[in-house]
Protein backbone atom coordinates (compact mmCIF):
# COMPACT_ATOMS: atom_id res chain seq x y z
CA UNK A 1 0.00 0.00 0.00
CA UNK A 2 1.17 3.53 -0.76
CA UNK A 3 2.17 5.90 2.01
CA UNK A 4 -0.23 8.74 2.79
CA UNK A 5 0.97 12.07 1.41
CA UNK A 6 0.16 15.15 3.44
CA UNK A 7 -0.49 18.58 1.95
CA UNK A 8 -0.59 21.49 4.34
CA UNK A 9 -2.85 24.46 3.61
CA UNK A 10 -2.87 27.61 5.74
CA UNK A 11 -5.92 29.85 5.40
CA UNK A 12 -5.34 31.61 8.72
CA UNK A 13 -5.71 35.41 8.68
CA UNK A 14 -4.71 37.96 11.35
CA UNK A 15 -8.10 39.67 10.94
CA UNK A 16 -11.28 38.77 9.06
CA UNK A 17 -14.69 40.48 8.59
CA UNK A 18 -17.50 39.20 10.81
CA UNK A 19 -20.11 37.32 8.72
CA UNK A 20 -22.93 38.98 10.70
CA UNK A 21 -21.95 42.65 10.87
CA UNK A 22 -18.88 42.97 8.64
CA UNK A 23 -16.69 44.35 11.45
CA UNK A 24 -13.02 43.41 11.05
CA UNK A 25 -12.27 40.96 13.87
CA UNK A 26 -8.88 39.90 15.19
CA UNK A 27 -7.78 36.29 15.31
CA UNK A 28 -7.89 34.75 18.77
CA UNK A 29 -6.93 31.14 17.97
CA UNK A 30 -6.01 28.64 15.26
CA UNK A 31 -7.94 25.54 14.29
CA UNK A 32 -6.88 22.43 12.42
CA UNK A 33 -8.87 20.18 10.14
CA UNK A 34 -7.97 17.05 8.15
CA UNK A 35 -9.59 16.34 4.78
CA UNK A 36 -9.26 13.35 2.49
CA UNK A 37 -8.30 14.31 -1.06
CA UNK A 38 -8.02 12.57 -4.43
CA UNK A 39 -4.61 11.10 -5.07
CA UNK A 40 -3.13 10.01 -8.39
CA UNK A 41 -0.39 7.76 -7.03
CA UNK A 42 -1.54 7.27 -3.45
CA UNK A 43 -3.75 8.60 -0.68
CA UNK A 44 -3.58 12.32 0.14
CA UNK A 45 -4.51 14.03 3.39
CA UNK A 46 -4.99 17.80 3.39
CA UNK A 47 -4.14 19.38 6.75
CA UNK A 48 -5.87 22.78 6.94
CA UNK A 49 -4.88 25.43 9.47
CA UNK A 50 -7.51 28.12 9.80
CA UNK A 51 -8.06 31.12 12.05
CA UNK A 52 -10.77 31.54 14.66
CA UNK A 53 -12.04 35.04 15.33
CA UNK A 54 -14.19 36.87 17.86
CA UNK A 55 -16.34 39.84 16.88
CA UNK A 56 -16.40 42.47 19.64
CA UNK A 57 -19.53 44.07 18.12
CA UNK A 58 -21.70 40.92 17.82
CA UNK A 59 -19.96 39.04 20.64
CA UNK A 60 -19.83 35.96 18.39
CA UNK A 61 -17.07 33.49 17.54
CA UNK A 62 -16.53 32.48 13.91
CA UNK A 63 -13.92 30.83 11.72
CA UNK A 64 -12.52 31.78 8.34
CA UNK A 65 -14.82 30.11 5.79
CA UNK A 66 -13.42 27.19 3.86
CA UNK A 67 -16.32 26.32 1.55
CA UNK A 68 -13.86 26.42 -1.36
CA UNK A 69 -12.19 23.34 0.19
CA UNK A 70 -15.01 21.35 1.81
CA UNK A 71 -18.50 21.55 3.24
CA UNK A 72 -18.78 22.40 6.95
CA UNK A 73 -17.93 19.38 9.13
CA UNK A 74 -17.11 17.33 6.01
CA UNK A 75 -14.24 14.84 5.98
CA UNK A 76 -13.64 14.98 2.22
CA UNK A 77 -12.65 17.81 -0.13
CA UNK A 78 -15.15 19.19 -2.62
CA UNK A 79 -13.14 17.56 -5.41
CA UNK A 80 -13.79 14.13 -3.87
CA UNK A 81 -17.53 14.92 -3.64
CA UNK A 82 -17.74 16.19 -7.24
CA UNK A 83 -15.81 13.23 -8.62
CA UNK A 84 -17.98 10.67 -6.84
CA UNK A 85 -21.18 12.42 -7.89
CA UNK A 86 -19.97 12.59 -11.51
CA UNK A 87 -19.28 8.86 -11.49
CA UNK A 88 -22.87 8.15 -10.46
CA UNK A 89 -24.70 10.80 -12.50
CA UNK A 90 -22.60 11.19 -15.67
CA UNK A 91 -21.09 7.71 -15.88
CA UNK A 92 -24.23 5.96 -14.59
CA UNK A 93 -22.33 3.84 -12.07
CA UNK A 94 -24.00 2.18 -9.12
CA UNK A 95 -23.08 3.49 -5.68
CA UNK A 96 -20.98 0.39 -4.95
CA UNK A 97 -19.10 0.67 -8.26
CA UNK A 98 -18.49 4.37 -7.71
CA UNK A 99 -17.13 3.65 -4.21
CA UNK A 100 -14.87 0.94 -5.67
CA UNK A 101 -13.61 3.29 -8.42
CA UNK A 102 -12.90 6.01 -5.86
CA UNK A 103 -10.89 3.51 -3.81
CA UNK A 104 -8.99 1.92 -6.71
CA UNK A 105 -8.31 4.89 -8.97
CA UNK A 106 -8.24 7.85 -6.56
CA UNK A 107 -7.18 6.18 -3.28
CA UNK A 108 -10.13 7.59 -1.31
CA UNK A 109 -12.35 5.27 0.70
CA UNK A 110 -15.86 6.73 0.49
CA UNK A 111 -18.78 4.63 1.77
CA UNK A 112 -21.60 4.10 -0.77
CA UNK A 113 -24.06 5.66 1.69
CA UNK A 114 -22.00 8.86 1.74
CA UNK A 115 -21.97 8.93 -2.06
CA UNK A 116 -25.75 8.45 -1.97
CA UNK A 117 -26.12 11.52 0.26
CA UNK A 118 -23.86 13.56 -2.05
CA UNK A 119 -25.86 12.52 -5.15
CA UNK A 120 -29.14 13.35 -3.39
CA UNK A 121 -27.79 16.80 -2.46
CA UNK A 122 -26.51 17.39 -6.00
CA UNK A 123 -29.85 16.41 -7.52
CA UNK A 124 -31.71 18.72 -5.11
CA UNK A 125 -29.36 21.57 -6.02
CA UNK A 126 -29.95 20.95 -9.73
CA UNK A 127 -33.72 21.07 -9.19
CA UNK A 128 -33.43 24.39 -7.33
CA UNK A 129 -31.13 25.85 -10.01
CA UNK A 130 -33.46 24.84 -12.85
CA UNK A 131 -36.54 26.18 -11.06
CA UNK A 132 -35.38 29.76 -11.63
Amino acid sequence: MNAIKTRRVNISRPAYPCPLCGELSKRHAHGHRSLREIGVDGPVLVEVTYSKHFCETCRKHFSVPMDHLAVPSGRFTNRVRWTAVDLVIKSAMTLDKAALRMRQKYFVNVPPTTIHDWVRDAMAAMRVTRAY
